[in-house]
């Protein structure tokens, strides 16, 4: 009888969770939180309710988000990268169909949500806060029986009560504050606990979504919060980031002597009005500022403490009621955010909706009014950088600061109370297979009549228990920002640097704060992992070219981001057409960039200098081989067309600035350096390209 009692007994110790209750599951999605905010991350910023969730949990030390709040939501949401789910860069009401399925700027068709894949599983799916998938494709549409919050835009004023809606429409507001009292990151910790009640009272396990918009800009909170935290901020980002630093030793995040502290980070090449005069410049020592600026700094820091305070009793409060009611150790909890800290735009950060070239200076009394109603303000580069501590850059780059996050995971019935830190990586797209392990839900090959992308996350459950996870490579792709992580090895491409930009290597297990580029010693390796990029690339839809077809030569050699700014340089190009159009290559967009395009078998040559575009074009058409070469110094713009005599015009001036768009060919990706709409497809094949520093 013993003997049968603990066969019984250990068997139903061995059962998977989905044969188990199935849990409750919170995912809790913070905004612009950098990777060392978090007081249980190494933090100066009181965060003891999630600290507490760690210390009874598991914390990841390299599970990955996709650099941008909207991309990292796709694959979070999804299980897939962000242009498998069509937001391979932002969300958008006027797609570019050119570019492919990966940048609907929406949620594709062929991928599932969530919610899509619990509630077949007999979930209640609720959802609170900042969705930013595209209100076309909004919460109650992808699957969500409830939702408060807001749908398209990716950030709000926090004071403005009309602006949050209930849905599915037609449902009352349940939690309705005076509008003087309202403050949304604490209505949707409200709504938060609203839901979960009504998940309680049906006969199902429940799923809520609580994405809060805090602690992104504008930076908000009232001001009786902000208050305590002024003195710690005075005393700078520097002191700060060291302090930090050894923290996270104390704490036993950083394991041994691998991970070094980065020097300030270099603020992304910009216009001067939007870098506050740092462009390109490494950010400033906090001693070097005058004592006013610290002032108004010291404050906007302070605000942003303030909001994740927010986001920390909001837990807390969660985490009090599930325990109350008896349904916290069955409730899987994660915890994470969506990018890097963020830098826009330089250490001063900026004032105003518009977000540039303004920046006001507050003293006295009027730093009080930071963070207050009818304020849009952000905090600048050099507290991201210490958010990011100890990495290097911030969101929107694919460098570690860009990407690295915290994420905690809590369920006592499912893995324990193990207070462990977890060292293999992850990426968001992990989260659907970790809660379809969790719950026993199954993901779909068809859905509403519909194919339906295959997973490509793995699930971290295994890893939460202390087990091995899958040997993978995994992608990112950002605007221009590119990396690849396979085992301890990462590639990097960077973007908006002052220095010349091509790929870097690193060895993570040996160095994770990427100080140490071993391009030069290792170029076989490099060459391998770049390929493996490119094919991941166009594996996943981050390539797609219309004009692939018709680009029959060898172009892996071209360097997408050649220095062209504030230099002479010419191109050349063979193409071989019937009658060709469209763009044969174009370097950057609608503020500064060139374009080497045909109109109607004319071709033509673009530069574009402060948004005005100068043309040069020939008055002949042309069909068959045709070579092209053209250029631009201070004095000239060339076209030259065969072995004909070339057409020359007073330059409009050199390219002010580095363009954000990448050097693209067969087409123009982004915005359109030329004076055509973009992307306008070459009609023909490119079998040749090439750009060099010269006169023309």
């Amino acid at each position: 009888m013993i003997l049968t009692l603990l066969l019984v007994s250990c068997a139903t110790a061995a059962l998977p969770a989905a044969e188990a209750k199935r849990p409750n599951i919170l995912i809790i999605l913070a905004d612009d939180l950098g990777y060392s905010d978090l007081g249980c991350y190494g933090g100066e910023i009181p965060t003891p309710n999630i600290d507490a969730l760690a210390k009874r949990g598991v914390r990841f030390t390299q599970v990955y988000n996709s650099a941008r709040c909207c991309p990292s939501r796709a694959a979070l949401m999804t299980g897939l990268y962000p242009t498998q789910a069509g937001i391979g860069d932002f969300t958008t009401a006027q797609p570019n169909p050119s570019r492919g399925p990966g940048y609907l700027g929406r949620l594709r068709d062929d991928c599932v949500t969530l919610a899509e894949v619990l509630k077949p599983a007999g979930y209640g799916c609720y959802y609170v806060g900042k969705w930013h998938l595209h209100n076309q494709t909004g919460p109650i549409r992808r699957g969500f029986d409830e939702f408060y919050g807001y749908t398209f835009d990716h950030s709000h004023d926090q004071y403005d009560a009309d602006y949050y809606e209930r849905l599915p429409a037609g449902r009352q507001k349940e939690i309705n504050p005076p509008k003087d009292e309202f403050y949304a990151t604490d209505v949707f910790n409200d709504y938060a606990l609203e839901f979960i009640r009504q998940g309680q009272q049906s006969d199902k396990p429940w799923f809520l979504f609580l994405g809060h918009s805090s602690p992104h800009f504008p930076i908000q909170a009232p001001t009786e919060r902000v208050d305590k935290y002024e003195a710690t901020y005075q005393r700078g980002w520097d002191v700060l980031r060291e302090e930090r630093f050894e923290r996270m030793k104390e704490i036993g995040l950083i394991d041994g002597d691998r991970w070094q502290l980065t020097p300030r980070s270099i603020v992304p090449v910009d216009r001067d009005d939007i870098a506050n005069g740092y462009s390109g410049k490494e950010n400033p020592a906090w001693d070097a500022l005058p004592a006013d600026r610290r002032g108004d700094l010291a404050r906007r820091m302070a605000v942003f403490a303030a909001m994740v305070e927010g986001v920390d009793v909001g837990v807390g409060r969660i985490v009090n009621h599930l325990e109350a009611t008896g349904d916290l150790d069955n409730t899987l909890i994660i915890f994470l955010t969506d990018n890097g800290a963020c830098y826009e735009w330089g250490p001063f950060g900026f004032d105003g909706v518009s977000r540039v070239g303004t920046n006001t200076l507050r003293t006295g009394e009027e730093l009080r009014e930071i963070g207050q109603r009818g304020t849009h303000q952000a905090y600048g580069s050099g507290w991201a950088n210490l958010g990011n501590t100890p990495f290097r850059l911030y969101k929107h780059f694919t460098h570690e600061g860009g990407i690295s996050m915290p994420l905690i995971a809590h369920w006592p019935a499912g893995i324990g109370t193990p207070d462990v830190w977890v060292r293999q990586p992850g990426h968001m797209m992990d989260i659907l297979p970790t809660l379809m392990e969790a719950s026993g839900a199954t993901y779909p090959t068809t859905f509403d009549n519909r194919a339906i992308t295959p997973l490509e996350g793995t699930s971290l459950l295994p890893a939460m228990r202390g087990e091995a996870l899958p040997q993978r490579q995994i992608g990112f792709d950002h605007q221009a920002a590119h990396a690849l992580r396979d085992g301890d090895w990462k590639i990097v491409w960077s973007k908006r640097m002052p220095h010349k930009i091509e790929w870097e290597l690193y060895n993570l297990a040996e160095d994770r704060c990427e100080t140490n580029d071993l391009a030069a010693q290792e170029p076989e390796r490099l060459k391998s992992m770049v390929a493996a990029w490119e094919a991941w690339a166009w594996r996943v839809g981050v390539h797609y070219d219309p004009a692939k077809a018709a680009l029959s030569g060898d172009f892996s050699h071209v360097d997408r981001n050649f220095p062209i700014a504030k230099r002479s340089w010419t191109i050349e190009a063979e193409v071989d057409a019937k009658s060709p159009s469209g763009v044969v290559a174009a370097q950057g967009g609608n503020r500064h960039g060139y374009a080497l395009h045909f109109v109607d078998g004319k071709p033509a040559f673009d530069v574009r200098v402060g948004g005005i575009v100068t043309r040069l074009i020939s008055k002949q058409r042309y069909s068959g081989q045709v070579h092209l070469r053209a250029g631009l110094d201070k004095k000239v713009m060339m076209l030259q067309i065969n072995d004909e005599p070339p057409f020359k015009i007073a330059s409009p001036g050199l390219i002010p600035a580095q363009p954000f768009d990448e050097l693209s060919l067969g087409h123009d990706v982004l915005t359109a350096a030329g004076d055509y709409e973009a992307p306008n497809p070459l009609q023909g094949s490119l079998r040749s390209f090439a750009i060099k520093h010269a006169t023309p």
